[in-house]
């Protein structure tokens, strides 16, 4: 019969986190974690930070029934990135929309801390299209710092481009070429619109930056 030391050591295992770390983490003794998951106790008074790390739910622990990913604390150790209906083009930018909140992320306070990242500066929004292949694809998810816009060489940012079409967001690279700054894509051909770099004080299709990518993430096949 499972048992909630069971589900204690399943649900830190999905999360990847050892051990140890959920031990320092909830403020128990290596041994205590230990003694519960082996099934050895049946409790401690640290459960709630227990489920705290594990982000989770006392029920799901205690009985196994409900859903093991119904967060019943918020951890001051994530903070919460706000994502964006707005896709954000790979080649040329779709129709710019109003920014509309979907959702948010969760991203490590210390990662973001170390990155000297603010939250409140953060934004995710979702690659369309191939002009920036291999580094990004379809679908990967971009985080982008907007209170950094000033142009970096080789760097890549989330700008807007004003097209005839409309105006669209889009991630390029950034080039720095003496007193000229330019965006082009990794990948010319995948999109015939940016075969050729684009300077960002083009008088009839400007570009401004919204700002930089810090983050990229996808799916490994």
């Amino acid at each position: 019969m499972e048992t909630m030391g069971d589900r204690i050591r399943r649900r830190r295992e999905s999360l990847n986190i050892e051990g140890r770390e959920l031990a320092t983490r909830a403020g128990i003794a290596y041994s205590t974690l230990m003694d519960l998951e082996n099934g050895r106790s049946k409790g401690t008074t640290k459960l709630p930070n227990i489920i705290r790390v594990l982000r989770t739910n006392q029920r799901y622990l205690e009985t196994g029934k409900g859903d093991a990913d119904q967060v019943e604390y918020e951890d001051s150790e994530w903070a919460n990135v706000l994502g964006y209906a707005q896709a954000v083009g790979l080649g040329d930018g779709p129709d710019a929309q109003e920014y509309a909140e979907t959702h948010k992320l969760k991203f490590r306070s210390a990662s973001l801390a170390r990155k000297r990242l603010a939250p409140h500066n953060l934004g995710v929004m979702y690659g369309k299209g191939e002009s920036m292949l291999p580094r990004i694809r379809p679908g990967d998810a971009i985080l982008f710092d907007t209170s950094d816009t000033r142009p970096a060489d080789e760097a890549l940012f989330l700008v807007l481009v004003q097209g005839l079409a409309g105006d669209g967001y889009s991630v390029k690279r950034c080039r720095v070429i003496g007193d000229w700054v330019l965006f082009d894509a990794l990948n010319p051909e995948g999109d015939h619109t940016w075969r050729k770099p684009r300077r960002m004080d083009d008088p009839a299709h400007p570009i401004t930056i919204i700002g930089r990518v810090r983050w990229i993430g996808s799916w490994e096949d």
